[in-house]
């Protein structure tokens, strides 16, 4: 009796870590007893009587579903800092090329600026004037100067023809005739 309680302890293996509850079996019998098999093979002697092991089944550990949710927050989080990073990259690429523009512009700009200051030099007009109509500067002119004490006057003198096809009628058809004839 002594045997089957101490058979039914659990028992702690030196190898394995695990508690293991030992059971003997119900077809051992005692050593003391000899049955017609033990008598045949006599010569054949069991050094350690067999026992049934039963293990507990291991609990399964839950998903570890926050191990999966703060993977997937901190993936999203870098991908949306390398979109910012994309993102001010082309607008780094962007001023660049507007700061190229600017000072494009501003090259043009004082090339016009100096070309309309020379356009208003008096000496450059002089030239120009001397060149181009043949003027002379008012230096070498001998000149008079008129005063007309009265202002001038102009009269608008009004011719009624009549009718549409009177003679001043006539006479501008007549005019665009010859204009016509002497263009050509």
């Amino acid at each position: 009796m002594q045997e089957r309680a101490n058979a039914q302890m659990p028992r702690r293996n030196n190898t394995d870590s695990k508690a293991l509850t030992a059971k003997k079996s119900n077809n051992v019998k005692k050593a003391g007893t000899k049955s017609p098999a033990v008598k045949r093979a006599s010569s054949m002697r069991a050094v350690r009587a067999p026992q049934v092991v039963t293990v507990k089944k291991q609990n399964k550990s839950p998903f570890p579903w926050a191990a999966v949710l703060v993977t997937a927050i901190f993936t999203c989080l870098f991908l949306f800092m390398m979109m910012n990073y994309a993102q001010v990259d082309s607008y780094r690429s962007e001023l660049a090329d507007l700061n190229d523009k600017t000072v494009t512009m501003q090259k043009n700009y004082d090339e016009l600026k100096a070309a309309y200051t020379n356009k208003y030099d008096p000496g450059e007009i002089v030239d120009y004037a001397m060149e181009n109509f043949g003027m002379v500067p008012v230096e070498t002119m001998d000149y008079t100067v008129i005063t007309i004490e009265q202002p001038d006057k102009t009269e608008l003198h009004n011719y009624d023809d009549g009718e549409e096809g009177g003679f001043g009628f006539l006479l501008n058809g007549l005019g665009e005739v010859l204009d016509e004839f002497l263009d050509n």
